[in-house]
């Protein structure tokens, strides 16, 4: 089996709109050198877009965007 592909982007969608912002900081470290796909949850984001699509592996270079 290959490796997944390197995420560029990754798009987060609050579960709660209200929560303070530290939870991107703690999200961010949890996906790091990780894999992920669409319907992951992190802490209280889900993950609603990755480019490429499917199951792909955060780096450094991931761009993390949070909505």
């Amino acid at each position: 089996m290959t490796a997944p592909p390197q995420a560029e982007s990754i798009t987060l969608q609050s579960r709660k709109p209200l929560a303070p912002s530290f939870h991107r900081h703690i999200a961010k470290g949890k996906l790091m050198d990780q894999t992920c796909q669409v319907g992951d949850r992190i802490v209280i984001y889900d993950i609603v877009a990755t480019e490429p699509a499917g199951l792909v592996r955060v780096t450094r270079a991931t761009r993390l965007q949070f909505t």
